[in-house]
């Protein structure tokens, strides 16, 4: 096994469960905050925080993150217009659907992590001739989590509200990126 290799799957592996313990961190404050009837603007400041806290000590106790996250993003830079558009697309589409379908927020949230780590995935595997299959692993898990949650949102739709189901779509977002993480730092 090429050395580069395993260091960059233990460094996406790391990088992934910071992500998920962000997620799922910053759902619970969220939650907290919204049932004490703290404004929106607080809960937004908390997840920028928790993000900037959990991702700040990431970076600083793993000096390989930044590197081969900048070496990844260089690579990305060389593929062609659209391979950049489609990857794009797959990531932000979704998200940029939750204004004109604030109802359906909770599935968009999973197809936008699924369909960006699964494109991403395809498109480093072609063009950069790395297999990380743990942002493939992310992608398929959020994925195939959307029809969980439809079916918790069908069954439970009298006794939860949309508040609680889309905290419930966060929880499966940080199930994905910690699955990956783990599948990463496991498999190499």
């Amino acid at each position: 096994m090429n050395k580069t290799v395993g260091i960059e799957s233990r460094v996406s592996g790391f990088l992934f469960l910071s992500i998920a313990i962000a997620v799922l961190t910053g759902t619970i404050i969220s939650e907290f905050l919204s049932i004490h009837k703290i404004p929106i603007y607080y809960q937004l400041l908390s997840w920028f925080l928790i993000f900037a806290f959990v991702l700040g000590i990431t970076f600083m106790k793993m000096k390989n993150v930044f590197h081969t996250m900048r070496n990844r993003m260089k690579n990305s830079i060389k593929w062609p217009l659209w391979a950049k558009t489609i990857n794009g697309l797959s990531w932000a589409g979704p998200f940029l659907m939750i204004p004109a379908f604030h109802t359906f927020s909770q599935y968009l949230i999973l197809l936008g992590i699924g369909l960006g780590n699964i494109s991403t995935f395809l498109l480093i595997k072609s063009y950069s001739k790395y297999d990380n299959k743990e942002q493939f692993v992310v992608g398929i898990i959020a994925v195939l989590m959307i029809p969980v949650l439809f079916l918790v949102d069908m069954f439970t739709h009298t006794n939860l509200v949309h508040h609680h189901i889309l905290a419930l779509s966060r929880i499966l977002v940080a199930i994905s990126y910690g699955v990956g993480g783990i599948y990463a730092l496991i498999e190499r």
